[in-house]
């Protein structure tokens, strides 16, 4: 008779917890650092951008024509690339404070794991690449530095194609299939003139962009 008026013990509690877990582990920022990703990519590729128009206006050094060194509109634009390592300064000192401030920005468990496991598998690549070049001759340390950048662009764009799966913002995958096209081009084109133009549309392209956008989805 107890056993009978006793109702059997549910699962339903705990059945929620999980749920509530799960849509816990789902909220929050689908990529980490936003503003710091723009202003990265916007403060360094728009800095690149000028010195480029400044080359196309100049013209670049040539020593067989006596010029050895860039022209005064150029060594002028130069001092943005110092600007932009200000302005990034800047942001990270802010992004440091809002991720360990008192109003700390909210992020969700599969994209704090996405793009933890980047960050870490890009510092990895490149302390990998500065212990492999060291001891070798200035050429092969050249040849080697310059695959660093298709390397990293595989991994930048390997997290923005789990982040568009996992958050369902599909228009992501174009930013991963940009970076991992970047990546072969830039092994292409290795040491030579193209790269300054590639690098800057990877800045603006698959980092500034897509930064700038979820900012805006953010804010509505």
């Amino acid at each position: 008779m107890s056993d009978a008026a006793t109702p059997a013990p549910s699962s339903d509690e705990s059945d929620i917890a999980y749920l509530k877990r799960l849509a816990v582990a789902g909220r929050g920022e689908p990529a980490p650092f936003l503003l710091l990703m723009a202003v990265f990519g916007g403060a360094y590729g728009f800095a690149m951008l000028a010195v480029m128009i400044g080359l196309a206006i100049e013209g670049f050094p040539d020593p067989a024509q006596g010029r050895y060194q860039a022209g005064p509109l150029v060594q002028a634009l130069n001092w943005s690339i110092m600007a932009a390592h200000l302005v990034f300064l800047l942001a990270l000192i802010w992004t440091a404070w809002r991720t360990i401030g008192p109003k700390r920005v909210r992020l969700s468990r599969a994209a704090t794991a996405t793009w933890s496991a980047a960050f870490v598998a890009m510092v990895t690549v490149v302390a990998g690449f500065n212990f492999f070049t060291q001891g070798q001759q200035p050429t092969d340390s050249v040849y080697a530095a310059y695959m660093m950048p298709p390397v990293l662009l595989v991994l930048w764009g390997s997290a923005w194609w789990v982040t568009a799966i996992l958050n369902d913002r599909r228009w992501l995958l174009l930013v991963a299939v940009g970076s991992f096209a970047a990546a072969i081009a830039m092994a292409v084109v290795g040491n030579s003139p193209p790269i300054l133009p590639l690098a800057t549309a990877c800045l603006l392209l698959l980092a500034f962009v897509p930064a700038v956008v979820l900012m805006r989805q953010r804010a509505r």
